[in-house]
C-alpha cells in the first residue's frame, strides 16, 4: 500500500436509501468532517465526501459523490477508506502501526527474529502478528513485552519474552 495513504475507516453497510454509508472510524478523536477527498477500496477509487453525520463514538454516516443510491452503497460494503496524509498536517509526521508492516522484530542483541506482518486492534489492546520463518506468532503490544524503537526502526523484545508467546 502507498505510504502516503492512511486507512481511516471502513464502510460497514448502507445507511438509508439515498446512498449514504455507515463508516466505522479507525482514528480516535478525529471529526470526519475535516476529510474531503478520500480513496475507497483496493482500487483506491477517488471520491469526495458531500455530507457527514456523526452517529456515535466511532461511527459516521457519509454521503459520498460516487455512491448515489442504496444499490451502489451495498457494493462498497466492507471497503476500506483512505486519505492522503500529506493533505492533512495533523497526519503528516505521525507513525501508525499500519506504516510498520514489514518492519523487523529484533531481540535484545539486535538479532532479527521475525517481522511484523499484521496486527489486530481490539480497542483495549493491540495484538501484533510476528512472522518467524513459516510460523506466525501473536504478541500483545505492551511495552514490557515488545516496543518500537524509532532509532533502530524496528520492534524490540527479548528472546525470553518472545519464547513465552511461542507456546
Amino acid at each position: 500500500m502507498n505510504n502516503k495513504l492512511l486507512e481511516i475507516g471502513k464502510i460497514v453497510r448502507p445507511h438509508g436509501i439515498k446512498g449514504a454509508v455507515k463508516v466505522i472510524a479507525y482514528l480516535d478523536d478525529v471529526n470526519f468532517s475535516i476529510f474531503k477527498k478520500i480513496y475507497i477500496g483496493n482500487k483506491l477509487e477517488i471520491a469526495n465526501i458531500k455530507k457527514v453525520m456523526h452517529l456515535n463514538k466511532d461511527a459516521y454516516s457519509l454521503a459520498i459523490d460516487i455512491i448515489p443510491d442504496i444499490e451502489t452503497a451495498e457494493k462498497y460494503r466492507n471497503q476500506s477508506i483512505y486519505i492522503d496524509r500529506t493533505e492533512y498536517k495533523e497526519f503528516k509526521d505521525k507513525i501508525y502501526l499500519s506504516d510498520l508492516i514489514g518492519v523487523s522484530v529484533l531481540d535484545e542483541n539486535n538479532k532479527k527474529i521475525g517481522e511484523l506482518v499484521d496486527f489486530d486492534d481490539f480497542g483495549a489492546s493491540v495484538i501484533l502478528q510476528i512472522k518467524t520463518g513459516a510460523v506466525t506468532y501473536s504478541l500483545p503490544f505492551v511495552e514490557d513485552i515488545i516496543y518500537f524503537d524509532e532509532t533502530l526502526n524496528a520492534f524490540v523484545t527479548t528472546n525470553e519474552k518472545f519464547e513465552d508467546f511461542k507456546v
